[in-house]
């Protein structure tokens, strides 16, 4: 049998927790309810907002923001769809946000170290090419925008292609299009890899 929707997952004592049920009590100003939302995506939601917005102390402000929000608006909320798309769609759009503003910020800070400094002379930097991680991780930099994101949110935060198609406003076909394009590429960029024989003895 399928399961709902709001799937069931593994709650920080070790029991079953059904987020929907969570949600609803959410919406009844239940906080405890919310402190076990807190507990099962703190972790999760951060590590997607950092690969968004590239810094740790931005990711967690982004993550609390989210949950301030969740609790703000509880009355307004209304069950559609599963509760973990859910957070990482606003997660996602508040993450983007602050990318934003951060590059502006950057763009100005630029601007006035310009005025009156010369660029100094910058050394050379040594790139390790050897590791695989390394190699697998400027594989999946590479790939188009969107391509790397749905191969993130797929492979590194486990979401199928419906909850993917749900947080990013596209469908599950188009979801798995940009899949089977991605892996594609990866496989022709990691082939050298892949091909190299094995060290001798």
């Amino acid at each position: 049998m399928r399961e709902h929707a709001h799937s069931k997952r593994a709650g920080p004592i070790g029991r079953r927790v059904d987020e929907l049920e969570l949600m609803e009590r959410v919406r009844a100003d239940d906080v405890s309810a919310l402190d076990t939302l807190l507990a099962l995506y703190w972790r999760p939601l951060t590590v997607y907002a950092l690969e968004i917005v590239g810094s740790m102390d931005a990711a967690e402000d982004v993550v609390q923001d989210v949950f301030v929000r969740v609790w703000s608006r509880r009355s307004a909320w209304r069950p559609r769809g599963s509760v973990r798309s859910f957070l990482y769609r606003i997660t996602r759009n508040r993450a983007l946000n602050e990318r934003r503003a951060r590059r502006l910020r950057e763009l100005w800070a630029a601007r006035e170290r310009a005025q009156n400094a010369v660029a100094p002379a910058t050394p050379l930097r040594l790139v390790e090419t050897r590791e695989v991680g390394e190699r697998v991780r400027r594989a999946i930099a590479a790939l188009p925008a969107r391509q790397r994101e749905i191969v993130t949110l797929a492979r590194f935060h486990g979401l199928s292609h419906a909850q993917i198609a749900e947080v990013l406003g596209i469908s599950p076909n188009t979801v798995a299009n940009h899949i089977r394009a991605a892996f594609a590429a990866l496989r022709d960029a990691l082939r050298p890899l892949l091909d190299a024989d094995p060290p001798a003895d």
